[in-house]
């Protein structure tokens, strides 16, 4: 045994052990805290966000992590320090400490404490009170290198080359020495867990015990503990090991791989960084390995912050935060036979049957089983279904057929269908089987007989999105125009006097429990209620999103709306204060983002087409389809609590000066001084809360502003008069964002003349020489006004100068020099605005061109001949598409390995010109990926024409175009790379009358039958 040089027994440490221990008695009577993460969730399920040098990280190399008591994120990487906010970065390096210009190697935020310990191979630093301090090693000319950090015994204990020290005075003080270096260290109650070279030390109240590893690893270097599973783990450079009964035995989890970081979180993980990836181990096994997804490679800092995110620090992929997420996808590697999904339908046995563009499959449970291939049906893709006892009625976009005994058949009384796409099929409680369809509604009753309903028959439009059966027994039918009812044998419109406009298209209806009727509409994407006396309409004014509902459902008191940009849910007692009180605002909150009006929610591809089987809701789970597989959304998923963060004012500058505000007590200005700037910040890491920061100058505005960019959390206010302020900022995201507001009262001193004593004597002195000499002074003061008026000037200059650099940068694409989204985004409207001047355009005879590409097959470059051959064949291919292009062309990246290019004026019908050119030229010449190494690549192209419609020039924005050259792109995709598909409008087509613009779903002027798809090889069969 080893005597102990590190504590003495006294009475005082003796009562504090015992506190401890009432307070482990208490701890374990409280509530526990909410898991870390699902513990059977696939690290794929789960939602992983990135920040690298592109993203504001100071530095790629994450070494270290750790979250001070205000909340704040810290990393420790290989070029300094810096504190992560959520938004912003602050970065600090050797101008505010030399030994910050080390490597960052631990971080220790002290517990119920304001100070920061840092850990670097030049020395040990604190920060208290925003400022940094060094910590003096034991041999002042002699650098200390900190291995490690710890927190024990009501002080912090350091890991370094000759053993543990301590900090006393600020001077480390060696309080116990080993035969080799402390390299991690784990605080538990047992004791201290020392880290070494073959072996691990157990430092205790009364004795140390040396744990040696097993003979085969007496030379590997001890660099991570950790405790999960009610044992402590050891990562060494020869692989990692499990302390069982008295003895470190060998967990060959990665075939003795070296360990290059720890984490056991709250919910009984263990966590294991290796060189190639992540794993995770529970109950004592390797449950899952983690590969090639983003963030996860060369992982050297696990840290699990107090909302139970879980931050991953890389050697090369920076800062990655992992949450569990809304959702689960079913795709392909669950047997799924296509990822574009239509529809969804329960069947009676308790399976799930999923319609796609290329069949039919069914979910028992554990994976997809094909049901009905696409090239049985009348058209490949199954658009919804009815699926009922050993039977399944199924939609196509060319009619209807039945599945019945493993048998597709087309019965002859439905030949009527064929060539209309049907979105619904539903059974009501008579029996009769309803068919809503492009060319109408269709009744087929009990005793065999199909009746169509139409134009004549009273629909407004004949277009029949979905069917529905009330409660009460009534049908109802929302279509492209309307809102509408069966009745024996009628149609009826409803809504005319109710406030539900007749032209509303329809693209979902739901029912909820108490009767009221929820609709969802493309041209306004607003929610409408029915209250069985009126139609209440809510919008964006309202609170509510703007989103074409293609889903609506209820489920744990929320009413879930799910469509074209997302899913979002309002709660059902909010939905109800809506009703009855219009100025009343929904709080609703987004949960899948697919291109939102908002930030917020996770981001994700979410939803696909409108009509009836759009959705299931089951087990708490909501089945949507995607044109991703299918999206499982647990409704059940609590919110996400945690401590609510403060809103801070960290900093505030009056001309060349700058102070940290103080605690208590106003700032007063220097004289003179009339310009403010405010920094302020609030740390956010729960991702399913979006910070919504405003502030105001109490006593110069009542207003609260918003912030012009949410990543610039500064407010400035110049020639303030003089006075009495408090500068507020609060999150008015919070339910009450003045509970948590920062607030700083300002005090601005009056200059001479301003105050109340010179006015008063200056009523009093009468005669020149007083007078004078106030107009001198006057004179004096419009001087200096005037000075600084053109200081303020100067500088503004050179802050719009400095703005102009910044916004060349955004609007480029750093790795290829091409345009990006952004610059399109800014450059395209007025661009078009332009041209509409031109005789030939406003003619129809001349068009704009949008080419969407994308190179085929890059994903097998990065994996064979890693990134940076990726990179080298997106920059020649950048290089390739801005030769193929003439001055004035927009050659932009759109994202990943797609490109969109942009072709001002030039003849209608050159779309096919172009397509071949591209492909061609990117196929002819291989790419070169750098060691000499070459590769031949392919690309496919989607086109489209600005405008369509000659007629209607302004029918669709560029946007919606690009959205449609998109599907074009799709569609390249599917008919086998290295080709092009474009659109135009058929023969003949143009859109209704009256109609010049719409602004929701572009995809309706295809299902119209107003556009049609063509290539290569001529027109193609619509998809």
């Amino acid at each position: 045994m080893v005597r102990n040089h590190w504590r003495l027994e006294t009475p005082a440490r003796v009562a504090r052990r015992c506190a401890r221990l009432f307070a482990l008695v208490v701890l374990a009577l409280a509530p526990r805290p909410a898991p870390a993460l699902e513990p059977d969730k696939p690290f794929a399920d789960r939602v992983a966000t990135t920040w690298a040098v592109e993203q504001g990280l100071p530095q790629v190399s994450v070494l270290a992590i750790t979250q001070d008591e205000a909340g704040f994120i810290w990393l420790g990487s290989q070029g300094g320090l810096s504190r992560f906010d959520g938004v912003h970065f602050t970065r600090y390096a050797q101008g505010d400490a030399i030994e910050l210009g080390g490597h960052i190697q631990a971080l220790l935020a002290e517990s119920g404490g304001r100070r920061l310990w840092v850990g670097t191979s030049m020395g040990l630093l604190v920060r208290e009170g925003g400022h940094f301090r060094s910590i003096t090693p034991p041999e002042p000319a002699r650098t200390l290198p900190v291995h490690a950090l710890a927190w024990a015994g009501g002080r912090v204990l350091v890991a370094g080359p000759e053993g543990i020290y301590a900090v006393q005075d600020d001077r480390l003080v060696l309080h116990h020495p080993l035969r080799g270096p402390a390299l991690s260290l784990l605080a538990r109650d047992e004791g201290l867990w020392v880290g070494s070279v073959g072996q691990v030390l157990l430092v205790q109240e009364d004795q140390v015990r040396t744990l040696p590893l097993p003979a085969s690893a007496r030379t590997a270097q001890v660099t991570a503990l950790a405790h999960a599973e009610g044992t402590v783990w050891a990562g060494t450079s020869h692989g990692l090991f499990e302390y069982r009964d008295g003895r470190w035995e060998a967990f060959d989890a990665e075939g003795g791989m070296a360990v290059e970081a720890l984490h056991g979180d709250r919910d009984g993980n263990l966590w294991v960084s290796t060189g190639p990836g992540l794993d995770r181990i529970r109950a004592g096994r390797q449950v899952e390995r983690v590969r090639g997804a983003p963030g996860t490679q060369r992982i050297r800092a696990i840290f699990e912050d107090r909302d139970g995110n879980l931050w991953l620090g890389s050697m090369t992929e920076g800062l990655t935060r992992v949450w569990d997420g809304w959702t689960r996808r079913l795709g392909a590697e669950a047997g799924l036979g296509d990822l574009l999904v239509w529809t969804i339908a329960p069947a009676p046995d308790g399976t799930v049957w999923v319609g796609h563009s290329a069949g039919v499959d069914m979910w028992d449970g554990k994976r997809f089983r094909r049901r009905v291939a696409g090239h049985r049906l009348p058209h490949p893709e199954a658009y919804t279904l009815l699926v009922e006892q050993d039977q399944a009625w199924i939609g196509t976009r060319n009619g209807a057929a039945l599945y019945r005994n493993g048998r597709v058949q087309v019965p002859a009384v439905l030949a009527p269908l064929q060539g209309a796409q049907v979105n619904g099929i539903v059974r009501d409680r008579a029996r009769r089987l309803w068919f809503a369809t492009t060319h109408g509604l269709y009744l087929l009753d009990g005793g065999g007989k199909l009746v169509r309903y139409a134009e004549q028959d009273g629909l407004g439009d004949a277009r029949v999105r979905l069917v529905h059966e009330t409660r009460d027994g009534r049908v109802l039918l929302g279509t492209y125009g309307g809102l509408y009812e069966w009745r024996e044998g009628r149609i009826l419109p409803l809504g005319r006097d109710t406030g539900l406009a007749d032209d509303t298209m329809v693209s979902t209806l739901a029912e909820l429990d108490d009767g009221r009727w929820v609709l969802g509409g493309r041209a306004r994407e607003d929610l409408k209620v029915y209250d069985g006396q009126r139609w209440h309409h809510l919008d964006t004014s309202r609170g509510v999103p703007a989103n074409i509902a293609f889903h609506i459902t209820t489920a744990h008191g929320h009413l879930w709306v799910a469509g074209m940009r997302g899913v979002y849910r309002i709660p059902l007692a909010e939905l109800e204060r809506a009703l009855a009180d219009p100025a009343h605002r929904v709080p609703a909150e987004m949960v899948i983002n697919s291109g939102s009006d908002r930030p917020g929610g996770q981001l994700g591809r979410c939803c696909n087409g409108s009509g009836n089987a759009r959705g299931l809701y089951r087990d708490g789970m909501i089945w949507l389809p995607t044109r991703d597989g299918v999206l499982l959304l647990d409704s059940t998923r609590p919110p996400q609590t945690g401590t609510v963060p403060q809103v801070r004012i960290e900093r505030v500058h009056a001309g060349v000066r700058g102070w940290e505000p103080v605690q208590q007590g106003a700032l007063e200005l220097p004289l003179g001084e009339r310009d403010l700037k405010f920094e302020f910040t609030v740390p956010s890491f729960q991702p399913t809360h979006v910070v919504r920061l405003r502030y105001r100058l109490h006593g110069y505005e009542s207003q609260w502003r918003e912030l012009d960019d949410p990543a610039l959390r500064t407010a400035t206010y110049t020639n303030l008069p003089p006075g009495k302020y408090t500068f507020e900022v609060a999150d008015f995201a919070r339910p009450t964002p003045l509970a948590s507001a920062a607030r700083l009262p300002v005090r601005i001193p009056p200059r001479m003349h301003e105050t109340l004593a010179f006015q008063i004597l200056l009523a009093l002195l009468v005669g020149g020489a007083p007078y004078l000499g106030y107009r001198l002074l006057q004179a004096r003061h419009e001087r200096q006004r005037a000075e600084l008026e053109r200081l303020v000037q100067e500088r503004t200059r050179d802050l719009q100068a400095a703005n102009a650099r910044l916004e060349a940068i955004s609007f480029t694409d750093p790795l290829t020099g091409l345009h990006n989204r952004r610059y399109l985004s800014r450059q395209i409207p007025a661009d078009l605005s332009f041209y509409e001047r031109d005789a030939a355009y406003r003619a129809g005879n001349e068009v704009v061109a949008f080419a969407l590409l994308d190179v085929d097959h890059f994903k097998p470059v990065n994996d064979t001949h890693g990134h940076a051959a990726g990179d080298r064949v997106l920059e020649q291919l950048a290089a390739r598409l801005t030769g193929l292009v003439r001055k004035g062309d927009y050659v932009a990246r759109w994202g990943g390995e797609e490109f969109l290019l942009v072709f001002r004026p030039l003849p209608r019908g050159s779309l096919a010109q172009i397509g071949q050119r591209l492909c061609s030229e990117i196929a002819a010449r291989p790419f070169d990926l750098g060691n000499g190494m070459q590769h031949h690549l392919t690309a496919s192209v989607g086109l489209i024409e600005y405008p369509l419609f000659p007629g209607a020039p302004r029918l669709l924005g560029w946007e919606q175009l690009v959205t449609l050259a998109d599907r074009a792109l799709y569609r390249a995709k599917a008919c086998g790379r290295n080709t092009w598909v474009a659109y135009r409008p058929a023969p003949g087509a143009q859109p209704p009358p009256g109609m010049i613009g719409f602004e929701g779903d572009p995809g309706w002027l295809v299902e119209s039958g107003l556009l049609e798809m063509f290539g290569a090889a001529g027109t193609l069969p619509r998809a």
